[in-house]
């Protein structure tokens, strides 16, 4: 859990998107508040040229990628998101986006892409589906070209995962926010460096509610042997707490 048909089902039909993905920016005020204080703050040294964005659903964050590069492809399983994304950047000769199987990026040229980007959707991707998309972003990325990456630490945290597990097989309500259970930080440092790539910078934080360090942000070079950095950040939150009252105050959070 969980998995490709599973992760189809619910983002191509189940969820019905009220805000276009928005909804998921409320802790920090709102998508606007979050991209300028938390993500921008991360990747703006890597925009710019060509880049990919791994499963947009409707456009929450092409709305501000768009605005840092010469172009942009999205790639997601889901040909409802496909469709919507394609409808709403139509005016925008220079993004594209198209399905694919949930592992590969075959309509992605070799060494065609300067960056990588995917937030707050791979966390739903088991191990399998990671290492894969790990070994395309080898071959798709330019050298020098970087890749940011939020991911599950779901097996970084075994004892409060086996938890979940029984509370699941007992039907009691369980939160983790869907997790992948079989991926963790480790586990990409391994995918990364089996694919001739280094990672820059691992942050290891926790999620809306929770204070397990339950999800990574991995940062990666397409060159070897590039130093990595490992930050275990439980203050995550504070900083979206943070982002929410600072926007609110100066009236940014409804922008």
């Amino acid at each position: 859990m969980p998995s490709i048909t599973e992760n189809q089902q619910v983002w191509g039909t189940s969820h019905d998107w009220p805000l276009a993905g928005d909804e998921w920016s409320e802790s920090w005020g709102s998508a606007p508040a979050q991209w300028y204080g938390s993500l921008l703050p991360r990747i703006f040294p890597f925009l710019g040229g060509r880049i990919l964005e791994i499963a947009p659903g409707h456009g929450r964050w092409t709305q501000f990628l768009q605005n840092h590069c010469s172009s942009l492809i999205g790639i997601d399983l889901a040909a409802s998101c496909v469709d919507y994304c394609n409808d709403r950047f139509r005016d925008k000769p220079n993004l594209q986006f198209k399905t694919n199987d949930g592992l590969k990026l075959s309509a992605i040229d070799d060494g065609s892409i300067d960056f990588i980007f995917s937030f707050d959707s791979l966390v739903h991707a088991e191990a399998d589906v990671i290492a894969s998309y790990v070994t395309e972003f080898a071959r798709v990325l330019r050298k020098g070209g970087v890749a940011f990456v939020h991911h599950s630490n779901g097996g970084g945290v075994p004892v409060a995962l086996t938890w979940n597990k029984v509370k699941r097989r007992l039907k009691i309500p369980t939160s983790h926010h869907w997790r992948a259970s079989s991926m963790s930080a480790n586990k990409m440092r391994t995918f990364v460096e089996r694919d001739g790539m280094s990672i820059l910078l691992q942050e290891i934080v926790p999620w809306i509610g929770e204070t397990m360090l339950m999800d990574c942000i991995t940062t990666i070079v397409n060159t070897p042997g590039q130093k990595a950095t490992l930050l275990k950040n439980s203050r995550f939150m504070e900083e979206a707490a943070a982002i929410k009252r600072i926007s609110s105050i100066q009236g940014f959070a409804k922008a």
